[in-house]
């Protein structure tokens, strides 16, 4: 293209005419800056020249960068954006006007675009007071001169109002230190080069808790147990897990400070005693102090003991006068360590009459669900510390959909092993208690892409008839479970197992879906029912308990008509929330039926005792015990109802006597 009278098309000629001017040049253009830059693309403004007329003006840019000869672009307008640039490059611009054939001077300015942004942020490691981080960086082409700016606050402390909260470095990881320890961080890593930066990429991570010291370790009864007191550590914490003599228990946050009592001890004894905090997944354990019991517990013990029991037997009558029943279970997994804190009262609550479910509920719901909550937060650690092996095996992990949903190997569901198939007697899904059976349901995983098949294996082997689902494949653009049934009348084959949907039925809360399994090698069939809920919000718990309570109805009519087959499969995303909370009011409520009273707080802990995490949030154990209380207050309604129906068909039938007898008198 040529730019000027005289035929000036080559390079060189065009360099000349941009950088400098002939006799009787206009003046140059003013106040040439950067107007923004994004990591593609730099807007550049100016002035017009002075004294010039605008009129049938043009002006000319031209760009040079880091491995980049020269491109250019006219405007008739006093400022330009210039796209496809390399992103972290420093581009050199100049820009001229021209007239008639006649250019200005040029004014230069020097810009750079900003880098792309660092991806895969993560945290490797963290101790109580540092958090390690480590990100990947750009693939842009000046990657190598980046400086990588690292800022970090807590959530009462927003980044931009520290001086502190801000590292630069020129690697792709950064340790921040003097964190605060047990405290949730929020990271921010941007690139920068030539003073423009990236968009900011977040992650937040937690510091551990810190650790305790113990203060101190006392004999007592005589040398069949210890007091132990530790201060309360600095930071955030919400239990501590305490470890005498290999023997292991709980306690909740509030136990710091406090003397507790461990029992189950023999006298003239030395024990090695810890005490781990744990905050937000994470653990910080203790130095570890030698306790020792007294030697003459042995003949003072059997006098106290004695004692003890008197006062106890007195106790126990009072105590199931309260209560009519309590049932406790232990596990064989290994000897509990039994404590209780000596100077604040845990008050387990155990099976509630009907007639005072209502009360207990109201007392609960005070103080925006104080009382829900201090009874949630016992059972945190309700399970915990249980083998898990067999789910950790590196040819099971990929099976898994949560790292921290895993099944104890004492209460998993073995599948059939397949030959040559390591791994393949796995399926995350456990064996849940009823209310009178050990193993009255299955709570399992979603299935993934790669375990529909052992799914529908597990449905067959325990020759299952109902199946229960919680989720929606995709919920909030995530997939929640995979669509592991037909979606019309063609088949699906897993294995030697083909999948036939033969029917549903879809209303506005749930659906409805008779499937046939056939296993091809034996010729055999089995008939499935599926109940699909569909009005679980992906986050939180259903606005109301009446739609899950009709859900409930339905099924738990399918389940009392249907008395052959194995247990039903009752499943969500992980199998502990949603799962949880159906298992557990289906138990509750045929409890309430039968016995006339119920028991949330213990049969959830029993659940958790079979698989962890079983009724997740307490927001969750909140609506459990508010769809016992609505399912009370309709079987109120209900028996007003037939009560008033009974007094008006008692009324029609007798009314023909009483004017008979007025009859008779007139």
């Amino acid at each position: 293209m040529a730019w000027a009278a005289g035929g000036l098309g080559a390079w060189g000629s065009l360099v000349l005419l941009g950088l400098c001017s002939w006799s009787g040049a206009r003046a140059a253009v003013r106040n040439l800056r950067v107007d923004a830059q994004t990591n593609d693309s730099i807007s550049l403004r100016w002035e017009e020249p002075e004294g010039s007329d605008p009129q049938n003006l043009t002006y000319w840019v031209l760009w040079t960068g880091d491995g980049h000869t020269g491109d250019t672009q006219s405007t008739a307008d006093t400022s330009v954006t210039l796209h496809e640039l390399q992103p972290g490059s420093l581009y050199e611009f100049s820009v001229w006007s021209e007239k008639n054939g006649i250019n200005s001077s040029s004014e230069t300015q020097n810009a750079a675009t900003a880098p792309n942004a660092v991806t895969h942020l993560q945290n490797t490691s963290e101790t109580s007071t540092s958090v390690s981080l480590s990100w990947a960086a750009p693939a842009d082409p000046h990657s190598q001169l980046y400086t990588y700016r690292i800022q970090w606050a807590s959530e009462a402390q927003p980044p931009e109002a520290g001086t502190d909260s801000t590292g630069r470095t020129e690697e792709t990881w950064y340790v921040v230190e003097a964190l605060s320890p047990g405290t949730l961080y929020t990271f921010r890593v941007c690139a920068e080069r030539h003073k423009v930066a990236s968009s900011m990429e977040s992650f937040q991570a937690s510091t551990a808790p810190d650790s305790v010291s113990i203060a101190s370790c006392i004999s007592a009864s005589g040398g069949y147990g210890l007091f132990l007191n530790w201060s309360c550590p600095s930071g955030g914490y919400e239990a501590f897990e305490l470890e005498v003599g290999g023997q292991r228990g709980s306690q909740d946050r509030s136990s710091c400070g406090s003397r507790v009592f461990v029992q189950g001890l023999g006298p003239a004894r030395s024990y090695t005693a810890t005490v781990t905090t744990i905050w937000s997944g994470l653990k910080a354990k203790s130095a570890p102090v030698t306790c020792y019991t007294e030697s003459i517990g042995v003949i003072v013990g059997a006098v106290v003991g004695v004692l003890l029991c008197l006062v106890l037997a007195g106790l126990l009558v009072l105590f199931l006068k309260k209560r009519n029943r309590k049932k406790q279970k232990q596990k064989a997994m290994g000897q509990r360590l039994h404590t209780v804190p000596v100077e604040q009262t845990a008050s387990f609550p155990g099976d509630i009459l009907a007639k005072d479910f209502t009360d207990h509920v109201r007392r609960n719901e005070k103080d925006s669900n104080c009382g829900f909550a201090d009874e949630y937060q016992q059972l945190c650690l309700e399970g915990e510390g249980q083998p898990q092996e067999v789910a950790l095996a590196p040819e099971n992990k990929a099976k898994n959909r949560y790292r921290n949903v895993l099944p104890y190997d004492w209460s998993r569901v073995p599948l059939q092993p397949l030959r040559d198939e390591p791994g393949s007697d796995y399926i995350n899904a456990s064996f849940i208690p009823g209310l009178w059976s050990p193993q009255d349901f299955i709570a399992a995983q979603g299935p993934l892409l790669r375990t529909v098949g052992d799914f529908w294996r597990l449905v067959w082997e325990q020759q299952s008839r109902t199946i229960v689902m919680l989720t929606n494949c995709v919920e909030s653009g995530r997939v929640k479970c995979e669509h592991y049934w037909p979606l019309d009348a063609q088949p699906c084959i897993h294995g030697h197992l083909q999948v036939a949907l033969v029917g549903e039925e879809v209303t506005e809360d749930w659906a409805v879906r008779d499937l046939q399994l056939l296993h091809t090698e034996e010729q055999k069939t089995l008939p499935v029912r599926q109940f699909h809920y569909l009005a679980w919000p992906d986050h939180g718990v259903p606005p109301s308990p009446d739609p899950l309570l009709a859900f409930w109805r339905v099924l738990r009519q399918w389940l009392d008509e249907t008395s052959e087959g194995g247990r039903p499969v009752v499943h969500c995303s992980a199998g502990v929330g949603r799962t949880g909370t159906l298992i557990a009011l289906d138990v509750l409520l045929r409890q309430l039926e039968s016995e006339g009273l119920v028991g949330p707080f213990g049969f959830v802990r029993k659940m958790r005792q079979s698989r962890p995490l079983m009724v997740q949030t307490e927001a969750q154990y909140v609506f459990l015990h508010q769809c016992i209380l609505r399912y009370l207050e309709q079987s109120a309604t209900q028996a007003q109802k037939e009560a008033e129906y009974e007094n008006v068909a008692g009324l029609v039938y007798e009314n023909p006597s009483a004017i008979r007898a007025q009859e008779l008198e007139v």
